[in-house]
């Protein structure tokens, strides 16, 4: 097959959502099974690097008013439409409700790919509007994206999740000491600073237990600075330490050395530095919404969500009981890089393409 991937936005940052991190993962293994694979780019601002076993298109901006996203979209749908291919697929929400250009004006099948949505609900109008009657097939990152498309448009979306690799070797240690930190001596939250992540949940409950392990507060994206000023006002530092925005070296040390990884999040979506935890071979505490429940899957600790009672029960027991966060640790990480493995995700995708052919 002959295979365009158009939306791209660029490198992800530590703990995001990343789509060039899957497409890095999933085109060289289509790739070595003989499929042609174009990338578009953009010339500058979101341009990447190259993928191994693709060739990399860079489209220049198009000079009008429809912002980066869409100006790339558009003119990389223009140009795939002369091409040839036996499928166009687009990635990510901004350019999804764009690829009806390629549609029409070629006649090739066209498959959109989400992996994530930064809305409450579903605009009736938006690209995923679009992608839910005009589109070949349609994938969803997460069930989450999965159950909408089917309530909010009666359409079946696909899922295909991230996937995952356990780490080569174990994450430096060393890059802990200067906020004085040792291995196994802290437990993790690191997501955005936003109420929603519930990162004043960890504290309360972090206060609540004994101080045998700190709690740790990383920071992997855009926050609010209100919630943050409000959760540092009498937060005893013995008890909770802010380490701020991470990059990612830091963040793999924090992941691969803490004692638990705790997402106390309500938010309808798994970030990915749950998965990258369970990776790392963490015991991960999380509040029992679906989307985490999913990941999960039984191979770690939950509490009810916004029940800052149960998480400090949960804490207790684990904090005072090594023995079973061990025993989960080998579980989780002998299950986790088999059910997200890269060469299925890339057998998903490959099947998608072939079934609407």
């Amino acid at each position: 097959m002959r295979i365009a991937i158009i939306g791209t936005r660029g490198p992800a940052g530590p703990g995001r959502d990343g789509i060039d991190k899957a497409l890095s993962e999933i085109c060289p293994r289509l790739a070595r099974r003989g499929h042609v694979i174009d990338v578009f780019s953009e010339r500058n601002g979101h341009a990447f690097a190259a993928i191994k076993g693709t060739r990399l298109l860079r489209m220049p901006k198009l000079p009008v008013a429809l912002g980066d996203a869409s100006s790339h979209a558009v003119l990389s749908s223009l140009v795939s439409a002369c091409r040839g291919y036996d499928v166009i697929n687009f990635f990510a929400a901004e350019a999804s409700g764009l690829y009806s250009l390629a549609a029409k004006l070629g006649l090739h099948r066209t498959v959109v790919s989400m992996h994530g949505h930064d809305r409450p609900a579903m605009a009736t109008r938006g690209p995923e509007s679009l992608a839910a009657r005009f589109a070949d097939a349609v994938t969803v990152s997460s069930r989450r994206l999965e159950r909408l498309f089917r309530e909010a448009y009666g359409r079946e979306a696909i899922y295909i999740p991230n996937g995952v690799e356990r780490p080569g070797r174990a994450a430096d240690p060393a890059l802990l000491e200067p906020f004085d930190l040792e291995p196994n001596s802290y437990v993790l939250f690191a997501d955005r600073l936003v109420p929603e992540t519930g990162a004043h949940i960890a504290i309360a409950a972090a206060n609540a237990v004994a101080v045998s392990h700190r709690l740790v507060i990383a920071e992997t994206g855009l926050g609010d600075d209100e919630y943050r000023r409000q959760l540092r006002q009498g937060t005893d530092p013995e008890r909770v330490l802010f380490v701020g925005q991470v990059g990612t070296p830091l963040l793999e040390a924090l992941m691969g050395h803490a004692y638990l990884y705790l997402l106390p999040s309500q938010a309808d979506e798994a970030p990915e530095t749950l998965l990258a935890s369970l990776a790392h071979g963490r015991a991960v505490v999380v509040s029992d919404v679906p989307e985490h429940l999913d990941v999960v899957a039984g191979d770690g600790f939950t509490f009810t969500a916004g029940d800052v009672g149960d998480l400090k029960r949960v804490l207790g027991w684990l904090l005072a009981d090594p023995e079973v966060v061990t025993r989960m640790r080998v579980r989780a990480s002998a299950t986790v890089a088999t059910r997200f493995c890269w060469d299925r995700i890339a057998d998903a995708y490959e099947q998608v393409y072939q079934a609407i052919l």
